[in-house]
């Protein structure tokens, strides 16, 4: 009996000494960014794809550590780190209800920002406005990544390229449509497209947007005279299609022309529902449409399409330009 529980204490005592602590949670080998590169246009909020943890165990912090020109190899991350000036929300954005500079103020304050972030938790590159201040060009980052498994270096993670960009961007593509008056079901598709469509960026100074609304032979729609108007919603339940003037803070008629003042950059910020158009009617007594259309006069409203969205500060003027129609003045 003696010599038995001799062997069996020598047989625990063996393996309580070959035991080895199993590790706290994984930290992969092979943690990535799927798109390569990622792209970021200059000028424009950008937020990439987030990195791929491989398995790792979460939560996982991914530090940056280094940016260098992906041709050359140099080291440019002192660019990265210089920061800008710019106005942050400190409350979220409403434009059904912050209709005014004051109201809009109220929710901003002026901040020191990077052009770009690298979000700690998710790996996604995050940038701003300011990356007008950075050069064009493909570059490559280092991270590490951490979490209860310890820390791990990725040098040359993954690659970004800085692209050019407009100011301005025309989300969709122009339409127009001839609807029947008294009943708004019959309708006609008027062939329009991005030809019919002018965004001019006058200044890179101010926040207003001067829309005109003309002919094919170039006569300018007179907003103040009512041959420019809102478009109704179909059906019963009243109101009207979105216009610009439900994003921007001041709307003025002119004899030529409708003039927004904006007041948040981009603008539009959010969509209201419809994307960025702006749906806008010319009233049958003002249009002729071609006879190739077979629309009589007086049957039928012109109803004009557009779409919009700037992402820098200036004053820009908009020709939306209706194909196949020809203003009539009505005494």
């Amino acid at each position: 009996m003696k010599k038995i529980l001799y062997f069996l204490m020598i047989g625990s005592l063996g393996t309580i000494l070959g035991c080895k602590k199993i590790p706290d949670g994984n930290l992969s080998d092979i943690i990535r960014y799927e798109q390569q590169p990622m792209e970021i246009k200059q000028g424009r909020p950008v937020v990439t794809d987030a990195i791929n943890p491989a398995g790792s165990t979460k939560p996982i912090t991914i530090k940056l550590v280094k940016i260098y020109k992906s041709e050359t190899g140099e080291d440019v991350t002192s660019l990265f780190l210089k920061k800008y000036q710019q106005r942050v929300w400190k409350k979220p954005y409403d434009p059904k209800t912050d209709t005014t500079q004051a109201l809009i103020d109220a929710k901003q304050v002026d901040s020191m920002v990077y052009p770009i972030t690298l979000n700690a938790i998710s790996g996604q590159l995050e940038a701003n406005y300011n990356t007008v201040n950075l050069p064009l060009g493909l570059y490559k980052f280092d991270v590490d990544v951490s979490n209860v498994a310890g820390t791990k270096a990725f040098p040359g993670i993954a690659e970004f390229k800085i692209v050019p960009a407009l100011a301005f961007e025309v989300p969709a593509v122009r339409s127009t449509a001839a609807i029947m008056v008294g009943d708004e079901t019959k309708s006609k598709s008027i062939p329009s497209n991005a030809d019919h469509i002018k965004v001019t960026q006058l200044s890179k100074q101010g926040n207003k947007i001067t829309v005109r609304f003309l002919d094919k032979n170039g006569a300018i729609f007179n907003p103040k005279k009512g041959e420019i108007t809102r478009r109704p919603q179909s059906g019963t339940a009243g109101g009207y299609l979105q216009t610009m003037q439900d994003y921007a803070v001041g709307t003025v008629l002119y004899d030529d022309r409708i003039e927004f003042t904006y007041g948040v950059v981009p603008f539009p910020l959010v969509s209201l529902g419809n994307g960025f158009n702006y749906y806008y009617r010319i009233p049958t007594k003002f249009v002729h449409f071609d006879d190739a259309l077979g629309i009589l006069d007086n049957t039928y409203t012109c109803n004009a399409r557009f779409s919009f969205q700037t992402f820098e500060s200036g004053n820009y003027q908009i020709d939306v330009i209706v194909p196949q129609v020809t203003r009539r003045v009505y005494n």
